[in-house]
């Protein structure tokens, strides 16, 4: 009944194939059409309190120590996920390598750089970092930042020297790649992201 009017907007078009339609959540389970808590969208309560009815795992991650603002007001599910559906996983309004989601509030890290670093682009920002909380700063996925990196890169060879190790001393007060690799989300300047 609701589609018959809501079919055709970019919100609802695809609610048919939406992940909420197959496990039977349907319009009137957060719309209310005539007694509604919340008049805009004639919602049956607010967010992130009505999301979190089902989603009670992402609860948890909004209470961890390092979080976006959904709890305090500043962003709402619907920011980033489209509750009716769309073509892309977890009903996001961007996949993960576009990351567009995350760069409409951060902006410092949208490039385009001339020279980029590659999860940013293939994998997005959660190759690094948690999108909904974490218990480390930056959201990271790894309190130490050198254990993060290592993930992806191992000791390297330095290619202008073959057979020569280039310099990576982890003594403790060298325990963050970032430290020298200052620009890690892309630079325009330099192609180990030393510089900006």
């Amino acid at each position: 009944r609701c589609l018959t009017c809501h079919e055709f907007g970019e919100e609802h078009a695809n609610f048919l194939r939406s992940e909420h339609l197959k496990n039977n959540v349907g319009c009137v389970d957060c719309h209310s059409a005539h007694h509604p808590q919340i008049q805009a969208r004639l919602l049956k309560a607010s967010q992130p309190g009505m999301c979190y009815s089902c989603h009670l795992e992402k609860k948890a991650d909004f209470s961890r120590p390092f979080h976006h603002k959904v709890n305090e007001g500043l962003l709402q599910c619907t920011d980033c996920h489209n509750p009716h559906g769309g073509f892309l996983t977890r009903q996001l309004r961007a996949t993960n390598a576009q990351d567009t989601l995350c760069f409409n509030c951060h902006t410092d890290k949208a490039g385009p750089f001339a020279f980029e670093h590659a999860p940013v682009k293939t994998e997005g920002c959660v190759s690094c970092h948690a999108p909904h909380g974490s218990p480390n700063p930056r959201l990271l996925k790894r309190a130490n930042m050198n254990l993060l990196c290592l993930e992806c890169h191992t000791l390297t060879v330095d290619v202008s020297a073959p057979g020569i190790p280039s310099f990576h001393n982890q003594a403790q007060k060298y325990q963050a790649c970032t430290l020298c690799h200052t620009s890690i989300h892309g630079s325009n300047s330099d192609h180990f992201f030393f510089k900006p």
